[in-house]
Formats: structure tokens, C-alpha cells, sequence
């Protein structure tokens, strides 16, 4: 990455000014160089500020010492102290348009790195519980997970993504006593609806689809029924639907992760046994509480409830200790809904209880999406019935302009999704804006192709305007880290649509095909940087970079 190479060459001019008794020896550390990328700067440093103490001077003596010392280098035009110490570096622009070619000989790989050293991470994502259609706001989490995913793998860490399936406990039963309610009606029988059930439309759909595709076979036999056969029936055509939209959003798990399993294989009662072990649990008016952990000493939890079933907490304990113990990730996200966030610290403090580093566990809660349309912002909620799907949603708009609004929103912000500006095909819609440039330079490679230019490029040709963009190319893997360390994947289509925006101007202003072949052919190769970046950023937010609009 360009600040890191700005940042030796720094770390240069500080060891001469300190060989040349200019300053003193000073505690080893990197020089942090951040971007600017405004009028008086394109990277900065504030570290004399830093060093000041330590040194016993002033940190502007500190940065011009540096500054004096720091070794010439053609990506720099100019090098300054400005204000109390800040170190201003200015790139060159003949500098910046011979890095193109740097950029086309990366091509897909541009932007990629190995900071993460192939350190193993489990990325959990929707793990919606399959008791009905994905909700936008399980589209939303699954958006940002596998965005998130994609840039974890970009920057050299080792990924699996997962579906952490809640197959078991009341939630289920309450599907399946939902669904049956309306089986039972196809056949005339009689069976009372529960009063917590779910109520929305598919619940009818999948009793009355059942009823035609199995016959009277779960009706009472005997004097009883196989309830449990029938919930599992239920569970089964929710995670199909499940497997349809997420299909749909081109979002692919590594692993699907049942929660019945879990419990069948002893794995919640031997979680909770470990922690009682070390005496973390207790007993009171019939159920089994976990009673330890930071922070937790005021809210006992119920791990197994009076009735002998374990809660959702139990099997989640269990679940993350599998996580850690049994599949030795280094590290795990979980990313959840904004109706978990009270559970967030309930489940560092017992996996902290379990023995584990909690910093090893990292939890992204998303914020709730409305979704606004001419007839207002509509509320969401599952089980009263009333929520827009997310294949309602990708139906509307598509998956690509879907992709784009979840991300172009800080994970743990509040969103409203604009049905009407996510239809618009102008450049007012930020995603087909994205999508034109990328299928504009391919339009002037096709006219180029036509009329072949039969001439070396010559990037001393270019100019600022071609410098501009290059710039921003060169940022491009500045932003994959930073959006992959910070875990905030917005930053990919805040960067994307500023790098549209730059190309449409720079389009605008310059011909790129022109009778001038060697300034065409630099150009072209220009063009061809400017696409590959695009497609390249496109790709991580799993967005298609189309050839024709």
C-alpha cells in the first residue's frame, strides 16, 4: 500500500535526523500516514506530536528534522511541516500516472494483501430462525456478513462463513403447531391455532402445500400424532425458502449449522456441566441459572428452564464453545439483528466463563431497515405477519441495487431503504451510476477495438486529470484494509461511487479515442485500470460490473 511505502520512507528521515544528532534516540515505532487526500495534501502524519515528549522538543523541530533527512522520491513533489509539527506529503503527478501499469498488471488482485497471515476466521450471518421468509433485515445481515467475508479473504485471512440453523426449542414448536393448524383444515380436522403462533400469510401457503404434497399423513393416529416429525417437515420448507432468497442475493455458506444437532449430541448439557464445574451455575425454583461472568453478577440467566428444556442461551453457549474448542477458529464474528443487542453482553461474559479470550469474539449488531415507498415507511414484523420480505425486495429492485443500499450504511446505523430511487435508471440511483462507468469503459474499449491503435503509450502524455484518477486508484487498497480491520464494508461503496463520480467528470471533459494515437493508447490504458478497479471493488460487495447499460 502507498502510505505504507510513504511511511518507510519517513521512518528513513527519521533514522538519519537521529544518525546526524539532529534528535535523539527515540522509542522504535512506526510513523502512521493517513490520506487526505484534499488541496494541501494527499497523506499526512501527526507523529512529531507523538514523539514530542519523549524527544524534549517541539514537535514542529521534531517534522522539519524529519522532513529535512527524509530521502527523495519521485512519488513525491512536495514534502512540508505545516502548523505545530504535521508532516504534508504532496504526490507527483508524472509519478502517479506510471503506477497504471502497476494497477493492469495486479488486475484482479489489485487491492488484495496478507495482513490477516491466513489466520482463521468463522464468519456467522442471517442465521434467522426458519420460521418464515427472510425479512429485509435479515437481508441486510446477510449483505454485510458476506460483504464482510469477501474483504476478510481479500486481506489474506483463512474464511468460513455460516448458517447457525435455531432448529429446536419454542420457537419451532410455535411454527409447527402454527403450520399445522392449517394443514389440519385441508382435511377438516380441527386443531386450535396457537395463541403466540405466526400469523403471516405463508403459514397458510406451507400447511395448505404439505396437506397436497404428504396427505392426511400427520393427522392423529391412535390418539396421537408425530408432532415432532411434522415441526421438522415445517423447519424444512422454511430453510428451502431460506436457500431460495439467499440464492437469489448470491449469498453462499460455507456450513449450515444445526442447533437440533448440537442438543442431540450432548454438547449444550456438557457446556452447562463445564460451567457448573467451575461454579458458574445454580439451581433455583426449578431451572438451572448461569450466575458468573464480568458484568454479570446482576443479571442471572436461565440456562435450563423448570420444564427440563434447555434456552436459547444454553445451546448458544454451547454453540460458541464448539466455535472455539472443537473447530479452533482464532476468531469469530457473529453478525446480529437489532433485536439481539442485549444479548451481546451476556454472551462475551459467558464465553469468557467458557475460558476463552473474549476478544476473540467479535459481535456486528445491524440496525433496523424501513423501507419507504409512496405510501410511507412500512414496519416490520415477523410474527404478527406484517413485514416486507426480502424476495419482495429483490423482486422490486434486483440484487445489485439491493446490495448497494445495505452497504452504503455504517453496519450500526439506521436505514431507510428508498424503493424509488433504487428503481431510478439515472444517475440520481448510486448503484447504476457505479454500474455505467464500469459498462462506459468497456464501451470505449469495444469502439476502440474497432479502429486498433497501433501506437506505445506514452503516460508522460497525461496530465492532472488522469493523475486524479490514478490517485484515487491507488487509495483503493488503502480502503479494502481499512474497511476489512475497522469491519465496516460501507467504506467500499463510499469509495466507489466518489471513483464513478471522478470518471463521468474526467469522461466529460476528455475524448480518450482521439487522432493523437499515442495519447489515445495512454489513455486507453487508463481506461483499462479504471475498469479493473471498479470490477475489482464491484466484486467484494458481490455487486455485477455489467458491459452494457
Amino acid at each position: 500500500m502507498l502510505r505504507t511505502d510513504l511511511s518507510v520512507l519517513l521512518q528513513r528521515g527519521l533514522a538519519a535526523a537521529q544518525a546526524a544528532g539532529e534528535l535523539p534516540l527515540l522509542p522504535q515505532a512506526d510513523i502512521l500516514v493517513e490520506r487526505r487526500g484534499d488541496a494541501l495534501a494527499d497523506y499526512s502524519t501527526a507523529e512529531a506530536m507523538r514523539l514530542a515528549r519523549s524527544a524534549q522538543t517541539s514537535p514542529r523541530t521534531i517534522a522539519e528534522a524529519i522532513v529535512r533527512h527524509t530521502p527523495a522520491s519521485p512519488a513525491i513533489a512536495a514534502l512540508d511541516v505545516a502548523g505545530p509539527g504535521f508532516i504534508n506529503l504532496k504526490l507527483s503527478d508524472g509519478w502517479l500516472v506510471q503506477q497504471i501499469d502497476a494497477v493492469l498488471a495486479a488486475g484482479a488482485a489489485f487491492g488484495s494483501s496478507y495482513l490477516g497471515g491466513g489466520r482463521a476466521v468463522q464468519v456467522e450471518f442471517v442465521s434467522a430462525n426458519p420460521t418464515g421468509p427472510l425479512t429485509v433485515g435479515g437481508g441486510r445481515g446477510g449483505v454485510v456478513g458476506d460483504a464482510l467475508a469477501r474483504l476478510l479473504a481479500a486481506t489474506g485471512h483463512t474464511v468460513v462463513r455460516e448458517y447457525y440453523i435455531n432448529d429446536a426449542g419454542r420457537q419451532i414448536e410455535l411454527l409447527g403447531e402454527s403450520v399445522f393448524h392449517h394443514y389440519a383444515m385441508a382435511f377438516d380436522h380441527r386443531a386450535e391455532f396457537p395463541a403466540d403462533g405466526y400469523k403471516g400469510a405463508y403459514i397458510a401457503t406451507w400447511g395448505a402445500g404439505i396437506a397436497r404434497e404428504d396427505g392426511d399423513r400427520w393427522l392423529p393416529r391412535g390418539g396421537g400424532r408425530d408432532v415432532r416429525g411434522f415441526e421438522q417437515r415445517a423447519v424444512a420448507l422454511a430453510l428451502a425458502d431460506i436457500r431460495q432468497d439467499l440464492d437469489a442475493l448470491d449469498l453462499q455458506f460455507d456450513s449450515w449449522f444445526s442447533e437440533d444437532g448440537l442438543r442431540a449430541r450432548g454438547e449444550v448439557a456438557d457446556a452447562i456441566a463445564f460451567l457448573a464445574s467451575r461454579g458458574l451455575v445454580t439451581q433455583r425454583d426449578g431451572a438451572t441459572w448461569f450466575v458468573g461472568g464480568a458484568g454479570m453478577e446482576d443479571r442471572e440467566n436461565v440456562l435450563v428452564r423448570s420444564r427440563g428444556d434447555p434456552t436459547y442461551f444454553a445451546a448458544d453457549i454451547a454453540y460458541h464453545r464448539n466455535k472455539f474448542e472443537t473447530r479452533k477458529f482464532e476468531r469469530v464474528i457473529d453478525i446480529w439483528g437489532a433485536d439481539h443487542h442485549g444479548h451481546v453482553p451476556r454472551m462475551k461474559a459467558a464465553v469468557e466463563a467458557l475460558g476463552i479470550d473474549p476478544s476473540r469474539l467479535e459481535v456486528l449488531v445491524t440496525q433496523m431497515v424501513g423501507i419507504r415507498s409512496g405510501n410511507g415507511v412500512a414496519r416490520q414484523g415477523k410474527r404478527s405477519g406484517n413485514f416486507v420480505t426480502l424476495r419482495e425486495l429483490l423482486d422490486e429492485v434486483g440484487p445489485a441495487a439491493t446490495r448497494y443500499f445495505f452497504l452504503s450504511k455504517a453496519i450500526d446505523s439506521q436505514m431507510e431503504f428508498d424503493l424509488e430511487l433504487a428503481k431510478r435508471e439515472d444517475p440520481e440511483n448510486p448503484v447504476y451510476y457505479i454500474q455505467m462507468a464500469h459498462a462506459r469503459c468497456v464501451g470505449i474499449q469495444r469502439t476502440a477495438a474497432e479502429a486498433p491503435v497501433r501506437a506505445l503509450s506514452d503516460f508522460s502524455r497525461l496530465g492532472a486529470d488522469e493523475a486524479g484518477l490514478v490517485r484515487q486508484m491507488l487509495a483503493y487498497p488503502e480502503v479494502v484494509a481499512d474497511a476489512a480491520l475497522n469491519r465496516e464494508p460501507h467504506r467500499l461503496a463510499h469509495f466507489l461511487l466518489e471513483f464513478a463520480r471522478m470518471f463521468h467528470a474526467y469522461y466529460n471533459k476528455n475524448r480518450v479515442v482521439t487522432e493523437d494515437a499515442v495519447l489515445t493508447a495512454a489513455r486507453l490504458r487508463l481506461v483499462a485500470a479504471v475498469r479493473q478497479v471498479l470490477a475489482n471493488c464491484l466484486g467484494l460487495m458481490g455487486i455485477t460490473a455489467p458491459e452494457r447499460m
